[in-house]
């Protein structure tokens, strides 16, 4: 079967990856903000023509594996014109696989087109600047289900897996009081009747995940704090701080399990990926793909969060609760579709900072303002919290284009700022009472006035503050997870 190349100069991808600017040579914008990618660049329709056609024939094949799969079989250098990722993404919309919306004109500022439903936006963005999150908040206010409702926002009404309350891209493990090691999570190796590798649920997702990469993956740990995240979650905890931007916009870390040539390790390979996905050498990183969210309660039969966690997750609080909420039947997906716009593009401050330094500078200046009040604390902040709030403000720029700089200032003090902060009243009341001021400077006094109709807006991080602040005063002791 012959297909013919149908794109038209201003299509634009519906993820907002690839925007077609001249349609003789098909010339696209790498819109992944990645070291030495973004920019314009030319391919040839003939070259898109052997990737569409292969995929045509061959249907099983991951479409990030075409370029390899082809390589060395036309005279088309396929190194020459572009990646591998984009190259897939065309394929995609020639088939109709890939939504195509009609841009008026295709500019460097195109963003990613999706609608979701507003009152998510704080949860996508935090995912998309960083692939694990905390819920916290009392028993009950849906904290499980939002991962859930997330997973099945990735699929299209139509699609099969939009109707299924447990989508092949969400998986649920209730975390147990007794585990003190990986091996519930990860799995162990066993010398019984020869060696082998007795897997994990966490390693079977990312599996699953690695086979899927244009589909986000959710992983949502149930009561995540029963047990010590750092014992029975050690090796995701120091994987994830690995994350590096590629030159292709793809995002890599560490393997999870470094290969060694020995039987429990082809064994543990040969269990999770077919013939044809094997290699001696397979690699165990966590995809880009894979999004990890714990589910948290905190009372007197958890465990609190060490400095070591709260520093490596986006944290929210949910602990509001609409009691007219959710009574209608068929309200259907309440975040509305995300495809895969919720896959981070960015791994480090620096992959955004070029591009957008007037809203970087801007979070920036609020920062060492923060850090002036934190200074001689354990609560001042580092590399890792700034790079993540110049994330999150791109991010959410991208997500919500009529997003505010107060907004952004808001979620991210209360995820990545207080939710480090406790102790007693000579530890905590001067930090606390200092940030109260800068919040009411920077983001209280920049919220909009009510408009008629419309419910009032307010702070997330002003109102936490003045909670601790009165539990400080009523108990001489206080902390974000109260």
């Amino acid at each position: 079967m012959k297909t013919i190349i149908q794109l038209h100069k201003g299509d634009v991808s519906n993820n907002g990856q690839v925007t077609i600017l001249d349609e003789d040579r098909l010339c696209y914008l790498v819109k992944s903000v990645s070291k030495g990618a973004e920019g314009y660049r030319t391919i040839s329709k003939a070259l898109v023509q052997e990737f569409v056609s292969y995929i045509e024939q061959h249907p099983d094949v991951p479409i990030n594996e075409v370029r390899f799969k082809i390589s060395g079989q036309s005279k088309i250098d396929k190194y020459e014109y572009g990646y591998g990722a984009t190259l897939g993404v065309m394929a995609k919309m020639v088939l109709g696989q890939e939504g195509i919306i009609r841009a008026a004109s295709a500019t460097k500022d195109t963003i990613i087109q999706i609608q979701p439903n507003k009152s998510f936006i704080p949860y996508l963005t935090a995912l998309r600047t960083k692939p694990f999150m905390l819920l916290a908040g009392i028993s009950g206010t849906g904290k499980s289900r939002i991962v859930r409702e997330m997973a099945k926002a990735c699929w299209k009404e139509g699609d099969p897996e939009y109707e299924n309350n447990n989508p092949r891209n969400f998986c649920m493990v209730q975390v147990k009081p007794n585990w003190h090691d990986s091996s519930e999570m990860i799995g162990y190796v066993s010398r019984l009747n020869g060696e082998k590798f007795v897997v994990g649920p966490f390693l079977r997702f990312l599996a699953a995940a690695l086979k899927e990469p244009e589909v986000p993956y959710f992983l949502c740990l149930d009561e995540m704090n029963l047990a010590p995240v750092e014992q029975y979650f050690a090796e995701y905890l120091s994987v994830i701080e690995s994350r590096k931007l590629n030159s292709d916009g793809t995002i890599t870390t560490d393997p999870i399990i470094e290969y060694v040539d020995e039987p429990w390790y082809h064994s543990l390979i040969a269990q999770l990926f077919d013939d044809e996905d094997r290699g001696a050498s397979r690699r165990l990183t966590i995809p880009q793909n894979l999004f990890v969210v714990g589910t948290v309660n905190m009372d007197e039969t958890t465990f609190s969060f060490s400095r070591k966690v709260l520093d490596r997750a986006m944290t929210i609080e949910m602990n509001e609760v609409n009691l007219h909420g959710g009574l209608e039947k068929g309200t259907g997906n309440e975040i509305g579709y995300i495809g895969n716009s919720i896959m981070g593009d960015t791994a480090e401050g620096c992959d955004v900072y070029e591009d957008n330094r007037d809203l970087c500078d801007q979070v920036l200046a609020y920062l060492e303002q923060v850090n002036s009040i934190l200074e001689g604390t354990p609560f001042k902040i580092a590399y890792r919290t700034r790079n993540e709030f110049l994330m999150y403000a791109v991010n959410r720029k991208a997500l919500a284009p009529d997003s505010q700089l107060w907004q952004t200032l808001d979620e991210m003090t209360s995820m990545k700022i207080l939710s480090r902060i406790e102790g007693d009243s000579d530890r905590t009341e001067k930090p606390l009472t200092e940030l109260k001021k800068l919040v009411e400077e920077h983001i209280v006094n920049a919220i909009p006035p009510v408009e008629e109709g419309k419910p009032a807006q307010k702070s997330i991080s002003a109102t936490k503050i003045d909670e601790m602040l009165a539990k400080l005063k009523a108990t001489g002791f206080t902390s974000y997870w109260a």
